[in-house]
């Protein structure tokens, strides 16, 4: 009786962290990750800079609390949300591989604590999700994939979101149009490319030349026959010299979404992952 006891006991200890999370409810689930999203050191800094302000320390203290606890709620309704596929997800992992994505788990409380934008939030859950499905994720992947996410904006999302169906999605007439991205976030086609650069910039597009450079190698060609006769005939008497034309290159420089944002697309935003772990 008292070896089942013990057995009992053992076995309750191996409760998750993310079912504690859901099970204590919001509110509760707020405070209870409280000490795992708190910084020290950025605490310190907070403190030591706003101790030259009167009342800043406090106010700026009740706004972080605001901002966490919201997050808080919302990430317990997304993986209410998405809690059974993650749960299934998990029935086949051994006890190392749950705990190491209850670690995880922790890596992503962290990242929604500090989230400027609440709806990002689906996305991050949408990435556990994609985590709890594989046998191995290694931390470097999870927090390097997070600290990306957490770099961008909706609406950079949503652009990346586009290149991404404007090649893969099968169903072409549903999808987005850049217009409809510049209208639902308010941006002009200027910040749209400043977006699409920023996306290149980071990784999560890469450029592509139109194919036409063999058409372009044959212009090239030809002007500088042109050029050649042109010399040859420059100082002769009465030569009819040739009109020389400036090539006109038709291969341009094209923005398309490289293989790492199409991963990315598939760890966040698409339910249906694609390959890149």
């Amino acid at each position: 009786m008292r070896e089942d006891r013990k057995k009992d006991i053992k076995d309750a200890g191996k409760e998750m962290f993310i079912d504690s999370f859901l099970n204590v409810g919001s509110e509760a689930g707020a405070e209870i990750v409280k000490q795992s999203v708190a910084s020290a050191a950025g605490d310190l800094i907070v403190d030591t800079a706003a101790s030259f302000v009167p009342g800043a320390s406090g106010m700026y203290q009740n706004f972080k609390r605001n901002q966490h606890e919201k997050n808080m709620n919302r990430l317990y309704s997304e993986l209410n949300l998405r809690m059974e596929e993650i749960r299934v997800n998990l029935e086949t992992k051994n006890q190392e591989q749950k705990d190491h994505f209850d670690d995880q788990f922790k890596h992503v409380l962290v990242a929604v604590s500090d989230e400027q934008q609440e709806e990002k939030i689906k996305y991050m859950v949408n990435g556990l999700v994609y985590i709890s499905g594989h046998d191995q994720v290694s931390d470097d992947f999870v927090l390097t994939y997070y600290d990306v996410l957490k770099s961008l904006r909706l609406v950079d999302i949503g652009v990346l979101k586009l290149m991404h169906d404007a090649k893969y999605a099968f169903d072409q007439s549903s999808r987005d149009s850049y217009t409809g991205i510049m209208d639902r976030h308010g941006i002009t086609q200027e910040q749209y490319e400043a977006v699409r650069r920023n996306l290149f910039r980071i990784g999560l597009l890469t450029t592509k030349l139109d194919l036409n450079i063999a058409d372009d190698l044959e212009v090239i060609a030809k002007s500088i026959k042109d050029i050649n006769i042109y010399l040859e005939k420059v100082g002769k008497k009465n030569a009819n010299l040739p009109r020389l034309k400036e090539p006109k290159i038709k291969s341009k420089e094209r923005f398309e979404i490289s293989k790492f944002g199409r991963d990315f697309v598939g760890f966040f935003v698409n339910e249906e992952s694609l390959d890149g772990v």
